[in-house]
C-alpha cells in the first residue's frame, strides 16, 4: 500500500496519471487515496498470503475498496480462473456479506466488465452495453454470479458463436471426440 501511495505521489509530482494497479493485494489500505485519485485495483478475489508481498492481502479487499468508492476489477493470471471471474467477483461479494457489506450484483459484475474497460482506458467503447460500443455478450440459464448457472448463448462481435441447444454451435470437447452419436451408425 505504501508503494501504491509513494507512486500516486509521484504520479502528481510528474504530471502522470495512473489508470489501475494490478494485483493489488493491499489496496483495502489506501481505498480513499486511490478513490480521489480515480484509480483502479486489479485484485484476485481470494489469492492471499501465497508469498511474502501477498501476506497483508484479505478476501475482503474488494468489498472495502467498493466502501470506499474505489474502482474495484476482479482479474486472474490462470487461464482456467479467467473463465471463471463471475465466480471469482462473487467470491468478493460474499467475503464483504460475511463483514456487513453488501454489494448490489450489479457492481460486482462490472468489476469484471466496466471497470475493467475503465482500468485499461477503453471504457468508452466497451465494457458496457450501450448504443455504439462494441460487446460480447453471454446470455446465462440463471444468475451470473451462481456456480449452477452456464452460459447458454454468447454473441461475438454481433455473431451467435456458441448455442448450448445447438450442437452446430458447441465446441466438442474431448469427452466427446471419437463417440458415435445417433444417426452416425448405418
Amino acid at each position: 500500500a505504501d508503494e501504491m501511495a509513494l507512486v500516486l505521489d509521484m504520479a502528481e509530482e510528474m504530471g502522470y496519471k495512473v489508470s489501475a494497479f494490478h494485483h493489488a493485494v493491499e489496496s483495502y489500505k489506501i481505498g480513499d487515496l486511490l478513490r480521489e485519485n480515480d484509480v483502479c485495483s486489479a485484485i484476485w478475489s481470494d489469492w492471499y498470503g501465497f508469498k511474502m508481498e501477498s501476506y497483508d492481502g484479505i478476501p475482503e479487499n474488494g468489498a472495502l475498496l467498493h466502501q470506499a468508492g474505489a474502482c474495484v476489477v476482479i482479474h486472474s493470471d490462470d487461464a482456467n480462473g479467467i473463465q471463471r471471474l463471475n465466480q471469482d467477483a462473487a467470491k468478493a461479494q460474499a467475503a464483504g456479506a460475511r463483514m456487513g457489506i453488501a454489494i448490489p450484483d450489479a457492481e460486482v459484475i462490472r468489476w469484471i466488465t466496466l471497470n475493467a474497460a475503465k482500468a485499461m482506458g477503453i471504457d468508452t467503447m466497451t465494457g458496457s452495453l450501450a448504443a455504439g460500443k462494441m460487446a460480447d455478450v453471454v446470455l446465462w440459464n440463471g444468475d451470473p454470479l451462481s456456480v449452477y448457472s452456464r452460459p447458454e448463448k454468447v454473441w461475438i462481435d454481433g455473431a451467435l458463436m456458441y448455442d448450448a441447444t445447438d450442437p452446430k454451435r458447441r465446441p466438442v470437447s474431448d469427452f466427446e471426440l471419437g463417440q458415435v452419436g445417433e444417426g452416425d451408425v448405418k
